[in-house]
């Protein structure tokens, strides 16, 4: 009897035994899911949160990072690009390649209160970095330039500087202003590019050669070609032949307001020159930055013109149809919702200068007797409200260096971000088709892209802390 017990007990033990091994077993088999669901926490998109709260699904926190530059490198699981935000006394901000002396905006008045630090996160004090191994080229006229030149300094890091080729230039006033500038290999192994143009890309506009200059009447194809034909390989490579670009990925389009005015920016131009990025660039995905305040509206009625032209691109890029699967053509234009952004920033100084910010009005109140041909907006430029709007009692701010232009040490990381984020949306893990279903998961990711960098909601400080690698994705 004994002996039958202790049989029992035995059998028992073994059963529990391997029960214990079953379960040990299947929980080792199932951590990698669990750490990768872990990783995977999301962005808020909720309009009104302020800060990082996990329940978006478009931006992810990943390891897909490479610090390499060579051009031949694979980008892991699929992740063609991805950023990171960072401390800016860890990282600096992206003013390095700044090649006009009045775009700086160090040494002048902080933000105010509402715009600065705060223990619900971070909106204007990181900086980013970016791996890619996309070829992304800017167009656009100086505000394109300048904000090219911030993204270059997020692909090109220390050490890595003379990778980067300004091929034409011309100076005024010994401003240096950049027409035709190409980067490559870039941290990841892609290529960055910028093209002063300061029109539409049209077929009319085409001339064989064209110099580089202030005001361009047509596009010249010399610019093209230096563009296409541009040599690079990695310079750490010991063997390898170089490679030249041949095309793009991606166009970033600055639409050239003030250089042509809202009656010539029809829907029907902007889309030849979505077709025209295409045909001579080979670009498969286009985003357009929305247009923002400047010297150019100088009144309301003007400023109805700039919303006319961005309702143009929204349009354009929601009734998009993109070619058949294995044609050539545009498959994807996006938003980058930039007007809104500055909007919103505007609106909050406009209230901390004790402006009536229920509408845009106060966006029309204009310095007098300054230096510059045109009259500045004071919520633009200013960090007080100057007395009888007198330039000389103006106390110049952190936003705009001029009326024109935007601080890059201030906005600067925001938008290389957002530009990272939405091109994320097309271009990693499995990329959307153009199904119905597969149109609403790209826009639901531009969507959280925007609402993320290209809105006033502030970034969790953990993901700055913790270094952590970051990338957008419709899938």
């Amino acid at each position: 009897m004994h002996q039958q017990r202790t049989m029992a007990i035995s059998k028992r033990n073994h059963r529990r035994l391997l029960f214990a091994i079953i379960f040990i077993a299947i929980n080792i088999m199932l951590l990698p899911f669990r750490i990768k669901a872990g990783l995977r926490r999301d962005f808020g998109s909720g309009s009104n949160a302020n800060s990082y709260t996990g329940g978006a699904g478009s931006i992810k926190i990943g390891t897909a990072w490479a610090e390499t530059y060579n051009p031949q490198h694979q980008k892991e699981n699929n992740v063609r690009i991805s950023f990171r935000l960072h401390d800016p006394k860890d990282e600096p901000p992206p003013d390095k390649f700044l090649s006009v002396g009045t775009f700086f905006c160090k040494d002048r008045a902080g933000l105010p209160p509402s715009l600065g630090p705060s223990d619900e996160g971070r909106l204007f004090d990181f900086t980013t970095t970016v791996s890619t191994n996309l070829n992304i080229i800017f167009i656009g006229d100086s505000l394109g330039h300048q904000f090219s030149q911030g993204f270059e300094a997020a692909v090109l890091g220390k050490g890595h500087e003379d990778r980067r080729n300004v091929h034409l230039k011309y100076h005024v006033k010994g401003k240096q202003f950049d027409c035709l500038v190409t980067s490559a290999p870039i941290r990841g192994g892609g290529v960055s590019a910028f093209w002063r143009y300061t029109k539409l890309l049209e077929r009319s506009r085409k001339a064989k050669i064209m110099p580089c200059y202030t005001q361009e009447r047509k596009w010249g194809e010399n610019f093209l070609h230096t563009l296409l034909d541009h040599q690079y390989k990695d310079p750490e490579a010991k063997e390898g032949q170089p490679q030249s670009i041949s095309g793009f990925d991606a166009v970033i389009v600055r639409i050239p307001y003030g250089w042509m005015n809202a009656e010539q920016l029809t829907k029907e131009r902007i889309r030849e020159a979505v077709l025209f990025c295409q045909e001579m660039l080979g670009a498969r995905t286009v985003v357009f930055t929305t247009v923002g305040l400047s010297n150019n509206a100088g009144d309301a009625e003007v400023f109805a013109g700039v919303a006319q032209i961005n309702q143009h691109i929204h349009e354009i890029a929601r009734e998009w149809k993109p070619p058949e699967d294995g044609t050539d053509g545009v498959q994807w234009i996006m938003v980058q919702e930039f007007s809104n952004f500055t909007n919103a920033v505007l609106h909050e100084n406009g209230k901390h200068l004790g402006y009536d910010v229920s509408t845009n009005d106060f966006f029309f109140e204009r310095l007098k007797g300054g230096e510059t041909s045109w009259p500045q907006s004071i919520p633009m430029v200013c960090a007080n409200r100057p007395k009888d709007n007198l330039d000389s009692e103006c106390k110049r701010n952190k936003i705009s260096p001029d009326g024109i232009h935007w601080c890059i040490e201030t906005l600067g990381a925001r938008f290389t971000a957002s530009i990272a984020c939405l091109l994320g949306c097309v271009y990693n893990l499995n990329p959307p088709d153009t199904s119905p279903e597969g149109t609403t998961q790209l826009r639901k990711c531009e969507k959280d892209c925007n609402e993320q960098f290209m809105s006033l909601k502030r970034v969790d400080e953990s993901l700055i802390q913790q270094g952590s690698t970051l990338y957008a994705s419709a899938s």
